[in-house]
């Protein structure tokens, strides 16, 4: 019987969203969304943070 191998995950520093490793640039500790978000609206590691945070509060 085949064994089901268990799907490896990690927590955006950022988003606070579990997701699959393959979504983590290998020496970052946030998802490569971030980062792609990050350089395209110029705004700061600390500033997407923040408005995570903020959009979590309301969940």
């Amino acid at each position: 019987m085949a064994r089901a191998r268990k799907t490896q995950t990690k927590v955006c520093s950022v988003s606070g969203i579990e997701t699959n490793v393959n979504n983590f640039y290998s020496n970052q500790n946030h998802v490569k969304a971030v980062d792609n978000l990050r350089r395209n609206s110029n705004a700061t590691k600390d500033q997407l943070q923040r408005m995570f945070n903020q959009l979590n509060s309301y969940v």
